[in-house]
């Protein structure tokens, strides 16, 4: 299982810089956050602890979904591509708290900002520093190879 969480780290790392994206992109979230609200790892993870409603949407695409999960009480999982078109058939109410979130958090900014201003959903945040942030703050995401946590 060690190796398994040094594997895992390793490739989250090394694909951080891949999808950094560019100024112009930088910029575009930046303002989006402004508009926006976010939820820290601790706080999220204080909810499921609880157990409260709280829909995770994962917005990464299909590719990256082996990487791992969060596992909260209802998971669903839309491409950043997809979510305009599939969003109203899976999360059917507008007020539910949903948590969106991506490897690195900055899609989710943008995917948050699309669902308030174009869906109009009214109580969605996003993840500070996505997947990776979550892992980085601790706490373990799940796969079809069981449980795992950054090594550190």
């Amino acid at each position: 299982m060690g190796i398994l969480k040094i594997v895992v780290s390793v490739v989250l790392v090394l694909s951080i810089p891949l999808f950094a994206g560019n100024a112009e992109s930088q910029a575009l979230v930046k303002s989006a956050k402004k508009d926006v609200k976010s939820i820290t790892p601790q706080v999220l993870n204080k909810k499921i602890e609880n157990e409260d409603d709280v829909y995770m949407l994962d917005i990464r695409e299909p590719y990256m979904i082996p990487e791992g999960s969060i596992d909260g009480m209802e998971n669903i999982e839309i491409a950043r591509g997809l979510l305009e078109f599939n969003l109203a058939s899976k999360i059917k109410d507008k007020n539910a708290f949903i948590v969106v979130y991506c490897r690195s958090g900055k899609a989710a900014v943008l995917a948050v900002k699309m669902m308030k201003e174009k869906l109009h959903y009214k109580n969605v945040t996003y993840l500070e520093g996505g997947i990776n942030g979550w892992l980085d703050a601790g706490y373990s995401i799940f796969s079809s190879f069981g449980e795992m946590k950054l090594a550190k």
